[in-house]
């Protein structure tokens, strides 16, 4: 079980291609993908994308983001390989990609709690 007092984010480890980072993330319902990360936070030292993937934003505009295949581990829960990861505006955002593996309770907008 992991729990976060920081709702609604959740507290995340990301791995692509051998680069590791940290970051409070954004649970958004309304994301169908797997995870975004900000523009600008992958090193150069981290290849090449996997594919390019189009993404409609929430005003309805369609943007090209790079998309690496990645590992993401919610501390507490065993690590989800193989996820699609977007790099996209100025913030990490979780999507129902990942949320949907899980039973997620957010408890009087105060606490996020997610079991396996």
């Amino acid at each position: 079980m992991a729990v976060s007092d920081a709702f609604p984010f959740l507290e995340i480890r990301i791995s692509i291609q051998g680069w590791e980072t940290e970051a409070l993330a954004l649970l958004d319902t309304g994301f169908s993908g797997d995870l975004i990360i900000p523009e600008g936070v992958l090193p150069g030292h981290v290849g090449q994308p996997d594919h390019l993937s189009l993404y409609r934003t929430a005003d309805g505009r369609a943007v090209r983001s790079d998309i690496f295949i990645g590992e993401v581990e919610i501390p507490g829960l065993k690590p989800i390989t193989d996820i699609y990861i977007g790099v996209l505006g100025d913030k990490y955002i979780i999507g129902l990609g990942i949320i949907e593996r899980y039973l997620v309770t957010l408890l009087r907008g105060e606490r996020v709690v997610v079991e396996e």
